[in-house]
């Protein structure tokens, strides 16, 4: 494992637009790059925490405990009050102004009818339309250009619910409104490989959907694509699968300038050598690592700080929320953040931090 960080290690490191231009003249990018002129775009990368831990409803041995884990993790994702953490949410997107955000793990949260065969349709919490109003209410609005709607999963939760509770996780790409970056075009869409989970009370499956969205962008007269991710968690397997889909797919664009952002789950330093298949997938197809350009002594670490989003602020010990790139885009600076201010009780806005990279496109 990895050291653990100092705080000021990785809460706000950043390098000189300078510092990049040194790198460039050793030829790290290529052909020099002039600080003059140049168009920058800012993005960021958010997951926000679907408020629970879904594995001990998978692996409960009876169907009470089915129940009571299910009715467990509905209480927990009210304990971790995601209105009081989208406030926390919308201030770091408007403190650093970002031009493209990713976010991942945008919970919606519905209810129903106490073992009703029907889909449970009662809005409980909808992360998206909660962090959207905050912004909004900020004065700093974003627009959505689009959300993929992934994993979709329903089950009976006991006492003191007794409600069938229904999860869908998206992602999903938000744009500065009125800012310096226009949509083009929006795409998404699901891996075709996906874990799939069988329940130790029931012997029925589930399949962890996940995903993609991009944007294809104009910055000023300059094109390029901007995609958001969240990869497998728990299979490096499949990771490896849905990374290659990624180059296969939304990452394959013609001229090939490209950002991705997201949790990608993987990174070169991870302390299991099969959870870094991935990430060597990706840098082989070409992707480059802003952070380890940018901070190549660095950890940034940026998960996790636990499920109940109260452990001390320097507990991050992996990094796997990234931002890399392909093509003439030249990275300048990047900060990495979400430990600077807590909940009303005590809570972080997630339990990964965030991480921002500012990106010159040549």
């Amino acid at each position: 494992m990895l050291p653990t960080p100092t705080t000021s290690r990785w809460r706000a490191a950043r390098v000189t637009v300078a510092a990049a231009i040194a790198l460039v003249s050793l030829g790290i990018f290529g052909a020099p790059v002039h600080a003059q002129g140049q168009s920058k775009v800012t993005v960021m990368t958010r997951n926000l925490y679907l408020g629970g831990d879904l594995t001990p409803s998978i692996g409960a041995p009876t169907p009470g405990a089915f129940l009571a884990a299910n009715a467990a993790l509905f209480s927990h994702v009210g304990l971790v009050d995601f209105p009081a953490r989208a406030k926390l949410l919308a201030r770091e997107i408007t403190e650093n102004k970002p031009d493209l955000v990713g976010l991942q793990e945008v919970a919606l949260w519905r209810t129903g009818t106490f073992a009703d065969p029907a889909p449970a349709t009662e809005i409980r919490y909808d992360y998206l339309a909660l962090l959207m109003g905050e912004l909004s209410r900020s004065g700093h609005a974003y627009d959505v250009a689009v959300v993929q709607a992934e994993a979709d999963l329903e089950a009976p939760a006991g006492a003191p619910h007794f409600l069938d509770v229904r999860l869908t996780m998206r992602d999903v790409i938000l744009v500065r409104h009125g800012g310096r970056v226009k949509v083009t075009d929006s795409s998404s869409g699901t891996f075709a490989n996906n874990l799939t989970f069988t329940l130790a009370a029931t012997g029925g499956t589930v399949t962890s959907t996940r995903g993609w969205t991009a944007v294809d962008v104009v910055h000023g007269q300059r094109p390029f694509r901007f995609v958001n991710t969240h990869l497998e968690a728990f299979h490096p397997g499949v990771r490896v699968l849905q990374a290659r889909e990624l180059l296969a797919g939304p990452l394959a664009t013609a001229p090939g300038d490209v950002i991705l952002a997201g949790d990608l789950n993987t990174g070169p330093d991870l302390p299991v050598a099969e959870n870094r298949l991935a990430y060597a997938a990706l840098v082989a197809g070409g992707m480059r690592d802003t952070w380890e350009i940018l901070h190549p002594d660095e950890p940034g670490y940026t998960a996790g700080l636990g499920d109940d989003l109260n452990q001390p602020a320097d507990a991050v010990e992996h990094r796997i929320d990234m931002v890399l790139f392909r093509g003439e885009v030249v990275p300048v600076s990047s900060l990495i953040f979400g430990n600077e201010r807590q909940t009303p009780d005590g809570r972080w806005a997630s339990d990964h931090l965030g991480y921002l990279a500012v990106l010159a496109l040549r």
